[in-house]
């Protein structure tokens, strides 16, 4: 399902730059404000970028204006509203849409190498038909290999309450681990403030100057 995300992310990206540029057709215009219109992913990256676009001096005051309300209320009417938009604004218009993709890229990449860090081998190492290891096994490789993220992450939700409820139960000793799989699970889901939160609760457990608490920062620096 991400990487179905990512694609439509890149491709809208080549279509917004292409509009830019005056590099489609009369057909293909038309095709792309209709699709403004009705896809909101696309019209929040073309809004982002026309942000971008509005904050650069050397585009105008008043066509600042038009630009992001030709976004926000482009009619049935065609009318354009990239096409007279200056050269340097049109350089911050791509740089933005690719930073975007950038980072959406580098969040997902953080939370596939940070994964290793506590590999599942070693974390459970007893009994594999202890109902518990099992389970534990069966999320972790779901998260190592960024599979069915939705519902593991729920899982992993729910678990880690339990982990830290005052009643010790089998789940206890599996605390830090729960969490850290959660932390990264969010983070291949591209889904850095989450991902932050949970680290954050990590750290007030597991302070620095220790195997875990230094690689919870260590992760925490880099988002």
């Amino acid at each position: 399902m991400k990487n179905t995300t990512d694609n439509k992310v890149s491709q809208n990206e080549e279509r917004i730059n292409r509009y830019l540029f005056g590099q489609m057709s009369i057909e293909e215009e038309m095709a792309f404000e209709n699709d403004v219109r009705k896809d909101i992913l696309l019209k929040k990256q073309a809004e982002a970028s026309a942000r971008m676009v509005k904050a650069m001096a050397a585009v105008g005051g008043k066509r600042d204006k038009e630009l992001i309300s030709g976004l926000k209320n482009t009619s049935a009417n065609r009318k354009p509203f990239f096409r007279w938009v200056s050269i340097a604004a049109s350089f911050a218009l791509v740089l933005t849409v690719g930073y975007q993709v950038y980072e959406y890229n580098r969040i997902g990449a953080l939370g596939a190498e940070y994964a290793m860090a506590f590999p599942v081998s070693d974390i459970v190492r007893g009994d594999k038909d202890e109902e518990i290891e099992k389970t534990l096994s069966f999320l972790f490789e779901k998260v190592a290999n960024g599979k069915d993220l939705d519902n593991t992450i729920i899982q992993l939700n729910d678990l880690l309450t339990l982990s830290q409820s005052d009643t010790f139960n089998d789940y206890t000793t599996y605390e830090f681990y729960i969490g850290w799989y959660l932390a990264i699970a969010h983070l291949r889901d591209h889904d850095k403030s989450k991902a932050k939160a949970i680290l954050d609760l990590l750290l007030s457990k597991y302070p620095t100057e220790t195997v875990v608490g230094d690689k919870i920062l260590e992760l925490k620096r880099k988002l």
